[in-house]
């Protein structure tokens, strides 16, 4: 367009060339399609080379493969479509002989990537999730209210990012025999005070461990109410018997399925496992639970909020 105005206003081919840095040949192109086409010269030209192997309808097939089907679908024992696979579906359905790298490039042009898919929790109804949130918020009105859960520390450090020289990667020692123990904790939601007790498993005995503690801890309190996840170790007859037997002093909230945003301790463990479980060089396990603990008693107490999920709770009407 800028060759098509410059020759109407009666510039020499030449300096057309030396401006826009361009041959006369494409002058001459340029000007001869404008004069014989008009605003149609300046429209996208059709593509040169051969004719595309997969068109416009090949293109959509392979959408709806990718995004609607599963290869089991059509008889293929494959649990995801790979780039090999969709030709053999292409040949199948339409007798298209195209290799692997043309159906990636058609992936890639149709914007699909290959990338781990984000596991997500089976659709819940949403009405029984707020009446479980009203019924936690509810608790954390009364005295006594708490947040538990459990975390894992492992003598095989968590990899995480740090600063190294480049072209330098650092080394990070891993023990011969990985050891494992548990943290069992509770959040005090009025004070920010963090209670735990630590054992091998995770089981309904590290639990009641737990509750012993907080039991002792505040005596003066005549019930104390938690809100734990649906952990088969915070709901086994055992546990129940043992709330039984607290004559009902001890009262358990189950939290909404597959929620832990919803529990505050969640962050409190997110903590622990940056400052202390990623990249540690504690050869011995009490060496890093002496570590882990040492951290949790130094940010007492937790000053923690609420999630998302209580906040739209509290601004919806009643």
């Amino acid at each position: 367009m800028h060759i098509a105005l410059l020759a109407a206003d009666g510039h020499h081919p030449t300096s057309i060339a030396r401006v826009l840095y361009c041959s006369r040949t494409t002058i001459y192109a340029v000007v001869g399609r404008f004069v014989g086409e008009g605003q149609a010269a300046f429209e996208d030209r059709k593509r040169r080379g051969p004719k595309p192997l997969l068109d416009q309808s090949a293109h959509e097939r392979m959408e709806e493969l990718v995004e609607e089907e599963m290869p089991t679908a059509y008889g293929w024992l494959r649990s995801r479509w790979s780039c090999g696979l969709l030709v053999l579906q292409l040949f199948r359905e339409r007798a298209v002989v195209v290799s692997r790298e043309t159906v990636r490039r058609a992936l890639h042009r149709l914007n699909f990537r290959w990338r781990r898919p984000r596991p997500v929790p089976p659709s819940k109804d949403p009405e029984q999730k707020q009446e479980r949130l009203k019924e936690i918020l509810q608790m954390l009105k009364l005295a006594g209210s708490f947040f538990q859960d459990e975390t894992k520390l492992e003598t095989n450090p968590r990899v995480g990012f740090c600063w190294m020289r480049e072209g330098k990667q650092k080394q990070l020692r891993t023990p011969g025999t990985n050891q494992k123990v548990w943290i069992s904790g509770a959040l005090n939601w009025r004070t920010g005070r963090f209670h735990w007790v630590v054992g091998e498993r995770k089981n309904d005995e590290l639990f009641m461990k737990l509750l012993e503690r907080l039991r002792r801890i505040y005596r003066c309190h005549r019930h104390l109410h938690l809100a734990i996840d649906n952990d088969p170790s915070h709901t086994s007859g055992r546990v129940e018997e043992y709330v039984k037997g607290s004559g009902e002093r001890v009262r358990l909230y189950p939290l909404p399925a597959w929620s832990p945003q919803s529990n505050p301790v969640e962050l409190i463990w997110w903590g622990l496992h940056e400052a202390v479980s990623r990249n540690h060089n504690c050869k011995e396990l009490g060496d890093l639970v002496e570590f882990a603990e040492g951290y949790l008693e130094e940010k007492q107490p937790f000053g923690l909020k609420l999630g998302e999920d209580y906040k739209q709770l509290e601004r919806s009407p009643p």
